[in-house]
């Protein structure tokens, strides 16, 4: 595996949802608020101007009140079946490394194979950070469609 590939985030997830539906909840701020943050946090505010170009931002809230924002601007925008955005997090009046985010959306049934991919990772230890953080927020994405968003 090439240094390169080891800095590289790859998650898989089946929704039962259309792909329609689920490309709808990563780029509507009315859906990405009931789902876009690790479990047990929530969203608080966030602005999304999706179109090639178009900036985006969230803001994630710990139960303690700490706040955590992601920003990025929207590198590919192909309804229903492809996403792509650089992706950041403030820190200290400055920001993380940017990375990119493609997110692919495959018809499944009556279902849709979600495959997240995002590379550019300094080191490992920020990729299996994402890993977590992602994997958590995949989980609430997976729970908002079976309630029957």
């Amino acid at each position: 595996m090439s240094a390169a590939n080891a800095l590289t985030l790859r998650l898989e997830r089946r929704i039962l949802a259309s792909r329609e539906r689920v490309f709808d909840a990563w780029t509507r701020g009315d859906l990405l608020k009931h789902w876009s943050a690790p479990e047990g946090m929530t969203v608080e505010e966030g602005d999304q101007d999706v179109r090639p170009g178009g900036n985006w931002r969230v803001v994630m809230a710990e139960p303690g009140g700490e706040r955590h924002e992601a920003f990025g601007r929207y590198v590919e925008v192909s309804p229903p079946e492809r996403l792509v955005y650089t992706h950041a997090w403030k820190r200290d009046g400055g920001s993380t490394p940017e990375t990119t985010l493609t997110l692919e959306f495959y018809e499944d049934g009556d279902a849709t194979r979600l495959v997240l991919t995002q590379e550019g990772f300094e080191n490992s230890g920020s990729r299996d950070g994402h890993e977590e953080g992602w994997s958590s927020a995949l989980n609430q994405l997976e729970r908002f469609f079976a309630v029957g968003a």
